[in-house]
């Protein structure tokens, strides 16, 4: 599983056409950043697409300036990676 954020800076006020865009590719979500055009974008494998591929792919959209990485993970499950709580609430000290 990847899981990638990243900042996708646009051409001046295209913030609007560029977020559009992105939401239509496989993996990508658009979270915020649209009216300042440094759209900021997740991007998640999903089984028919990889979000490296997307990644590569973000600057050949039209009106897109920049892609910045800000964070990856990579790895199992990440729901596999949070430990279960050791301890439960019935264990409090009295």
């Amino acid at each position: 599983m990847n899981i990638c954020s990243c900042v996708v800076h646009t051409k001046a006020g295209r913030g609007a056409q560029v977020a559009k865009r992105l939401g239509a590719l496989p993996v990508v979500e658009v979270l915020g950043g649209i009216a300042e055009g440094k759209l900021v974008v997740t991007l998640e494998d999903a089984s028919d697409a990889y979000a490296a591929d997307t990644l590569g792919a973000l600057n050949q959209v039209p009106g897109v300036t920049n892609t910045i990485l800000i964070y990856h993970y990579g790895g199992n499950d990440i729901s596999d990676e949070i430990p279960a709580e050791e301890h439960s609430n019935d264990h409090h000290p009295a």
